[in-house]
């Protein structure tokens, strides 16, 4: 007796419809479970034995075969416990199949029969949708972050035997209702905030702050330590505008794919801050790191912000890996048979020492480094990753005194703030409403330059004068050029004006 349940695997983001075959026959007691299926999978017939027993239901005893269709196709992790159960189930008479027509299964067993959460729920939902299936029955611990996706009805199972007597029509499965994106089921993730309104000083860097906010644009910040550069990177977050549906759901799928919702709180709501220590390995920042790829830190930072703090302690070997993500907005993983595709088109915001002692140029302290000290110690960030930031900002500190006499914003300054960011990023999605794949300023690419950021003869004029003068890259030109149109759209501009322009080449490496 043959039988046939649909599930679905994923690697990285994409998903592929996977057909459980399952046949049983005469024969010597057996069970093999054939299609390219990894160790998790292979370990599965243990669980489903027990599982099938512990539910108070029959084990054949008969030769039994599990085809995972198309065998092309490598399968991992656990969630074709469920499926496999009740194809066994199916061939064995013991469930009726007509029931489970259009529809989707997934989950893992445990030896008492529970049905247990699994990773991946939000793409494969998404993609059983598209797919035109109707139903889908997965883990209670996953019907929040299933409910997400509207259009298919999400059908939570507590445990095998449920599922069973359902499919024999003696009880009803409730659906599960569709939820709406709200912070209600959101991560809200705001441990280690600093309140930006609590900063003192460091107006030019408040500044350039909101502009990066604005636009999207990359950071570096140089000055000796104790300056600030770490609180202002940190209270960055405080600037950054919600993450609308889509966004939401492009963050929250990588999340869920990575294991790392909270089952209560499936929602990444608020936009990711990733701060990365430089003893991470190269794998935990780009991805990757075993024969299914997870995705890394600049991956799990999409549609946020990636903080590394101290750059220069990074090894190089990491940072040169990072220019084609910072440039494409994407990274493919490799592996001998297979690509992943990862989104990472995050705001990067990172802090360096002008030198190894970290006192260059301080009015205080002094330097004792060589010149060909200070020299090695610039170099380890190579030019191409130094032109990849848009804003460098050389930042002092403040005065002692300063922290008692000055008053703190209050939260209406910081409400303004953000909502002067939330005007200028409209400006942007209005202006970029027909141009796919390009959302703020910074994801421009030439063409949209070209329309967007033309310049009067004297803002032109002085463009080329800087280019001469500070030695700017094509990549910088168009960069600077960027920056300005995130400043007119503050300004609430259409365009460009010399204003903005020269604003902009302040924020420029001045060496």
């Amino acid at each position: 007796m043959t039988a046939k349940i649909y599930s679905c695997s994923f690697t990285g983001l994409e998903c592929n419809i996977v057909e459980v075959q399952a046949d049983i026959s005469q024969g010597l007691s057996s069970f093999s479970i054939v299609g390219m299926g990894d160790i998790s999978v292979q370990e599965s017939k243990e669980r489903i034995r027990s599982s099938i027993k512990n539910s108070g239901l029959f084990y054949p005893h008969n030769k039994k075969t599990i085809n995972l269709a198309p065998a092309r196709i490598k399968k991992q992790g656990t969630l074709f416990d469920l499926p496999i159960a009740i194809s066994l189930l199916l061939a064995s008479e013991q469930v009726f199949g007509k029931i489970f027509e259009k529809s989707i299964m997934v989950g893992e067993l445990s030896l008492n029969g529970q049905v247990r959460a699994v990773d991946g729920i939000l793409p494969i939902v998404q993609y059983a949708k598209s797919c035109g299936f109707e139903k889908i029955f997965l883990p209670k611990g996953n019907a929040l972050e299933g409910s997400l996706i509207e259009g298919i009805d999400i059908y939570p199972v507590e445990n095998l035997k449920e599922l069973v007597m359902f499919g024999k029509g003696e009880i009803e499965l409730q659906k599960f209702p569709h939820h709406k994106i709200s912070a209600k089921y959101g991560n809200k993730n705001e441990e280690g905030s600093y309140l930006f309104s609590q900063i003192v000083g460091h107006e030019k860097a408040k500044r350039a702050l909101m502009v990066a906010a604005s636009g999207r644009h990359n950071v570096l910040f140089r000055s000796s330590p104790g300056c600030g550069k770490t609180v202002l990177s940190r209270a960055f977050r405080d600037l950054l505008i919600k993450m609308n549906e889509e966004e939401i759901i492009e963050t929250t799928k990588i999340y869920s794919v990575a294991g790392l919702l909270n089952r209560e709180n499936p929602m990444i709501i608020n936009r990711p801050f990733r701060e990365v220590h430089h003893t991470a390995s190269l794998p935990s920042i780009v991805g990757g790191g075993g024969m299914i790829p997870k995705p890394g830190e600049i991956s799990l930072a999409h549609n946020g912000v990636l903080f590394l703090d101290e750059i220069t302690e990074f090894p190089n070997q990491t940072l040169e890996s990072l220019r084609q993500p910072l440039e494409d907005k994407y990274i493919h993983i490799n592996r001998a048979n297979f690509s992943v595709k990862f989104p990472c088109n995050f705001i990067l915001i990172a802090t360096m020492n002008p030198c190894k002692c970290g006192y260059k140029n301080d009015r205080k302290m002094k330097c004792v480094c060589t010149e060909s000290q200070i020299k090695n110690y610039n170099k380890k960030l190579s030019g191409p990753i130094l032109d990849r930031f848009d804003i460098f900002l050389d930042i002092e500190k403040v005065a002692a005194n300063k922290f008692f006499n000055e008053e703190f914003n209050d939260d209406k300054g910081i409400k303004d703030l953000v909502g002067r960011v939330q005007g200028a990023k409209f400006l942007q999605s209005r202006r970029f409403r027909e141009h796919r794949g390009i959302r703020a300023n910074s994801d421009m690419n030439l063409s949209a330059i070209r329309e967007f950021c033309a310049l009067d003869s004297d803002s032109e004029k002085i463009l080329s004068q800087a280019v001469e003068t500070m030695n700017l890259s094509n990549r910088g030109y168009l960069r600077t050029l960027k920056i300005a149109r995130t400043i007119a759209d503050l300004e609430e501009s259409e365009s460009i004006k010399l204003p903005h322009l020269t604003e902009a080449l302040q924020y420029r490496r001045q060496e």
